[in-house]
């Protein structure tokens, strides 16, 4: 009988665990590139020179430079795409319009689409006295999405609503790590270009992988939220 009890129990724990997994995989952020981010980039990146096989550090950054620019044009006008509908690079390109967390998955796409690792970032506003998680837990908190991207020299900040990269004076990138570390320490940083968004300007939280808290920017549109598990996986690190 006891033998029975523990086979079942350890039944229940498999069952809730398969569970998991299979809501954890239908509710995954995909960043591979369909077949409709193929026809629909080429769009984006008409008038941008190619970047070559091995390109130098400066190709890469007046590359990225240029594909923010190109998607910030495309989607000038600052109305955010509906919930519960599609927001890869084809979308936007249809509306001409977009806020923060559509034109950032825009310009990641295109990023992969040319060869770069990305990640997109939430970041959250955070007073001195909260934590991380109260911050989190914080409705209508000010909230920012964005793109990094590796290049060469390390880890790059892409806006997604202003042409702002986070590079110093030098032009060498700063991490998003090492401007949060700035700016909860109210250290200056000599920016290559000004001003940097507000955001970033006081103590903020980052989370990587996190798309939406309310799930329903992407598939299949419910109140889990929307994360790349690999990205988000970056948090513990």
């Amino acid at each position: 009988m006891k033998a029975t009890g523990t086979t079942a129990a350890a039944c229940a724990i498999g069952t809730f665990l398969m569970c998991a997994l299979v809501t954890l995989y239908v509710h995954r952020v995909d960043t591979a590139l369909s077949q409709e981010d193929k026809q629909y980039i080429p769009r984006y990146l008409e008038g941008i020179a190619r970047l070559p096989e091995k390109p130098t550090y400066t190709e890469e950054l007046n590359f990225i430079i240029s594909v923010q620019r190109s998607v910030l044009k495309v989607a000038a006008k600052n109305q955010g795409l509906p919930f519960d509908q599609q927001r890869e690079p084809m979308d936007l390109y249809i509306a001409k319009t977009g806020l923060c967390y559509d034109r950032s998955r825009a310009i990641e796409k295109i990023l992969i689409y040319a060869g770069f690792k990305t990640r997109h970032v939430s970041v959250y506003a955070k007073k001195a006295a909260e934590s991380s998680l109260e911050a989190l837990a914080t409705p209508d908190i000010e909230s920012h999405s964005i793109t990094e991207v590796l290049t060469q020299n390390g880890w790059l900040v892409v806006d997604s609503n202003t042409s702002w990269i986070s590079t110093d004076k030098d032009r060498n990138p700063v991490s998003l790590k090492d401007l949060q570390a700035a700016a909860n320490k109210s250290l200056p940083v000599q920016w290559s270009m000004q001003p940097a968004p507000k955001i970033f300007r006081g103590p903020f939280i980052i989370v990587y992988g996190l798309y939406s808290r309310h799930g329903r920017f992407y598939p299949p549109y419910n109140f889990i939220p929307d994360i790349h598990y690999g990205e988000f996986l970056e948090n513990l690190w």
